[in-house]
C-alpha cells in the first residue's frame, strides 16, 4: 500500500508540474533526432505507395491521378537536397510531425495552460499512430500539419477575427487541400462550430472569413484545372474509393473495426477521455474550449464511421480528427487527474515510440507473425528489381512492362538508375485506372520487343492477348506473392 501511495504521489507531482515551452522543445528535438537516426539506419525499402509518390515527385505537376500534388512536392524538396535514398524520400515525415506537434502545443497553450500544452505535445508526438506515421511518408503528414495550423489560426479567429487570421486559415486550408482533399472537413467543422455557437454565427459572413475561403479556393484552383484537363481523375478516384455501391450496408463489423482502429491510433486512454469530453462529463471550467476541439474532431469521426457502416473506411481516413482529439483528450486526462491513465498512456507511448522505428532497423529478423507481415510490405522490392535487371540484360530488351500499379511504382524507384524503359500495361488507354496507365502506358499495339512481368494470376490476360513467350519464372520476394505462394514470370513479346 505504501509503495502504491508513493507511486501515486510521484505521478501527481509529475503531472502537476508546469514545464515551460523550452522543456517541450528539448523533448521534441531529442525525439526527432532519435527518429532521424533510426530512419537512416532502417533496413526497409519504400512501400509501393511511397514509391509512387517518389515517382510523382520526378514529374512536378499540379495534380496526379489519385492525390493532389503537395506530397510529391515535399518529396521532391527532400530528395533534391539529399538524394533518392529511402531516408531522403521519407525525411519530410518526422520533420512535419515535429512541426505539427509544435503547433498542437501552441493550440493547447492558448486554450488551456502550460501544463496541458506540455503533455499535449508529448501525447501528440508519441501516440501509436504517430510512431508509425513518422517513419513513413504519406499524404496524411502534410495534411495534419496544415490542419493544425488552420486550427491554431481559428482559435485566434473566433476570439478576434482579423485579416491576418483569415489569411492564415485560407492558406492552411488551401495548402492542406493540395495535400489531401480531406482538408475540406475543416470547412465543414468550422461551419458547424459557428452555426451551433450563437455568438459566432456572424463570423460565417465576416469579411476575413470570406477572404479565407477565397484564398483557399485560389490555392486549390490549379489542381482543379489539372483535373479538368485529365477527366477529373482524382475526383473520380476519390468517389470510387468510397465504394458506396458495393452492397455491404450495413457493414457493422467494418464500422466496429474502424472505431477500434481509432482507439489504437490515439491510444485507449485518450480515446476514453475523448468520449468523456463528448458526453459532457469533463467539467473543469473549460467547456467552451473543449467544445471547440470537439467540433473539429467529432464530425470527422462521425462521417467516417458512417462511411465504414455504408461500405468501408481505412483507419487513417479520420486522420484530420486527430489533432483536436489529442488536445481535448490530454486536457481531460490532466485536468481530471487521471494519473494512472496518464502513466499507462506514457508507458504505451514510450514502448511504441521506441519499438516501431527500432523494428525497421531489424526488419529482416521478423520471419513470422503480424509484424513480419507488415515488414514484408517494406522489403523484397529490390530483389525483384534485381531479377528484372538480370533478365532484361540477358534478353537485350530494355522496355519492361508491369501489370499493376504497385509493382510499376516500386520498379520505377528500384530501377531508377538502370536505364530501362518502364511501362504500365493497359488494355484501354482511353480509360486509365491509375497514374501510370495515364502517363507511361503500354498497349498491345505499342512498339516491341518488350518484357512483360506477371505475378498475380489475374494479370495473365495481359499476355494471353499477345504472342508472348515465357522467358523465366522466378521467386517473387514481395509480400503479396509470398503470402499467396505466387511466382513471377517474365514473358517476351516480339
Amino acid at each position: 500500500m505504501t509503495s502504491t501511495t508513493s507511486e501515486m504521489r510521484s505521478s501527481r507531482g509529475l503531472f502537476a508540474a508546469e514545464p515551460g515551452a523550452g522543456a517541450f522543445v528539448i523533448f521534441l528535438v531529442l525525439l526527432l533526432a532519435f527518429r532521424l537516426v533510426l530512419l537512416a539506419l532502417s533496413d526497409t525499402e519504400l512501400y509501393f505507395d511511397e514509391a509512387q509518390y517518389w515517382a510523382w515527385s520526378k514529374q512536378p505537376a499540379f495534380g496526379y491521378y489519385t492525390k493532389p500534388p503537395l506530397l510529391a512536392w515535399v518529396i521532391g524538396l527532400t530528395t533534391g537536397v539529399c538524394g533518392d535514398s529511402p531516408f531522403c524520400a521519407r525525411l519530410g515525415a518526422p520533420l512535419l510531425h515535429a512541426a505539427s506537434a509544435l503547433v498542437a502545443y501552441a493550440i493547447a497553450r492558448k486554450l488551456f495552460d502550460r501544463r496541458i500544452a506540455f503533455w499535449t505535445g508529448i501525447v501528440y508526438l508519441t501516440t501509436p499512430g504517430a510512431a508509425v506515421s513518422a517513419m513513413l511518408i504519406s499524404t496524411d503528414v502534410p495534411l495534419l500539419f496544415f490542419w493544425t495550423v488552420a486550427l491554431l489560426a481559428t482559435v485566434h479567429h473566433v476570439e478576434r477575427p482579423t485579416w491576418l487570421t483569415g489569411a492564415v486559415i485560407g492558406i492552411a486550408i488551401g495548402l492542406g487541400m493540395n495535400a489531401k482533399y480531406a482538408m475540406v472537413y475543416f470547412v465543414l467543422c468550422f461551419a458547424l462550430y459557428c452555426a451551433f455557437e450563437p455568438r459566432l454565427r456572424r463570423l460565417l459572413v465576416h469579411p476575413a472569413t470570406l477572404a479565407a475561403l477565397a484564398i483557399a479556393a485560389l490555392l486549390i484552383l490549379p489542381n482543379v484545372l489539372w483535373n479538368a484537363g485529365h477527366g477529373f481523375a482524382t475526383f473520380s478516384h476519390t468517389r470510387d474509393n468510397a465504394s458506396w455501391d458495393n452492397g455491404r450496408f450495413p457493414n457493422i463489423s467494418g464500422m466496429l473495426e474502424f472505431i477500434g482502429t481509432q482507439a489504437v491510433i490515439i491510444g485507449p486512454v485518450p480515446f476514453v477521455a475523448l468520449i468523456v469530453a463528448l458526453l459532457g462529463r469533463a467539467d473543469f471550467g473549460k467547456r467552451a474550449e473543449l467544445r471547440l476541439l470537439l467540433f473539429f474532431s467529432i464530425p470527422v469521426f462521425a462521417l467516417i464511421t458512417l462511411q465504414a457502416l455504408i461500405a468501408k473506411a481505412n483507419g487513417n481516413w479520420a486522420a484530420t480528427a486527430f489533432p483536436a482529439a489529442a488536445i481535448a483528450a490530454t486536457a481531460v486526462m490532466v485536468s481530471l487527474k487521471w494519473w494512472r491513465g496518464m502513466v499507462f498512456t506514457l508507458v504505451l507511448s514510450t514502448v511504441t515510440t521506441i519499438a516501431v522505428p527500432l523494428s525497421t532497423v531489424f526488419a529482416d529478423r521478423f520471419t513470422s507473425g503480424p509484424i513480419a507481415g507488415e515488414m514484408g510490405k517494406l522489403r523484397g522490392w529490390s530483389t525483384y528489381a534485381d531479377n528484372v535487371r538480370r533478365i532484361a540484360a540477358a534478353t537485350g530488351i530494355d522496355t519492361v512492362v508491369f501489370c499493376d500499379r504497385g509493382l510499376t511504382a516500386a520498379m520505377l524507384y528500384e530501377l531508377r538508375d538502370s536505364g530501362l524503359n518502364i511501362r504500365r500495361y493497359t488494355a484501354n488507354p482511353q480509360h486509365p485506372a491509375d497514374h501510370f496507365q495515364m502517363t507511361i502506358p503500354w498497349t498491345p499495339s505499342d512498339a516491341r520487343p518488350v518484357l512483360i512481368f506477371v505475378t498475380h494470376p489475374y494479370h495473365m490476360s495481359a499476355v494471353e492477348t499477345v504472342a508472348a513467350t515465357p522467358v523465366e519464372t522466378f521467386d517473387a520476394e514481395i509480400y503479396l506473392a509470398k503470402r499467396n505462394g505466387w511466382k513471377s514470370t517474365a514473358y517476351r513479346v516480339d
